[in-house]
């Protein structure tokens, strides 16, 4: 078997491809072979010495596991922190970012200041059918505050004039950053 640029799945801009790259060689490694003839695995990178990857391939899956969540504890991404992401879309290129740069002054207003606010910044896919996407990262240190700071913002954010010219969705816990 080869995985053919397992590159992209290291440096991402997705906290989460490390994870999903290794899930994909573990389990194509278990599938490599047949009964009593043994599989083989080629891995194309232009990293080899990266951590996770020797993680992976010298101590499996859990050697991995530790390693990745040690590295996002100190980078404070989830599991050890919370995140909520705000996303707008519109057909004018400019109109996203003001109604997210709005938004955000109004969380920036608001006393919860261990929240991080990131952003606003253009979508990984900025542009699709049409509409000009941006997005709004806010990130907590612990469930309880990112909610008691969506509880007051979030009214706040649908009165805002731009609130109706933009589609806009809140996604608590987002799976994907894109």
């Amino acid at each position: 078997v080869v995985i053919l640029d397992a590159d992209s799945g290291i440096y991402s801009t997705d906290y989460r491809a490390p994870e999903q790259m290794a899930q994909l060689i573990t389990q194509v490694a278990g599938r490599s072979g047949r009964a009593e003839k043994p599989g083989e695995v080629l891995i194309q990178t232009r990293f080899p010495d990266h951590p996770l990857l020797h993680s992976l391939l010298d101590e499996g899956y859990p050697g991995f596991a530790r390693q990745a969540l040690l590295e996002r504890q100190q980078a404070g991404l989830p599991p050890f922190s919370f995140q909520a992401m705000l996303r707008a879309e519109a057909s004018k290129p400019e109109t996203p970012d003001q109604f997210l740069s709005q938004a955000a002054g109004l969380a920036r207003q608001l006393p919860w200041h261990e929240v991080v606010i990131l952003g606003p910044a253009p979508a990984p896919m900025p542009k699709r059918a049409g509409y000009y996407r941006s997005q709004l990262l806010l990130q907590a240190p612990t469930r309880n505050l990112l909610h008691k700071l969506l509880d007051t913002w979030i009214p706040q954010v649908e009165k805002l004039p731009q609130a109706r010219r933009v589609r806009w969705s809140l996604d608590v816990d987002p799976i994907n950053l894109y």
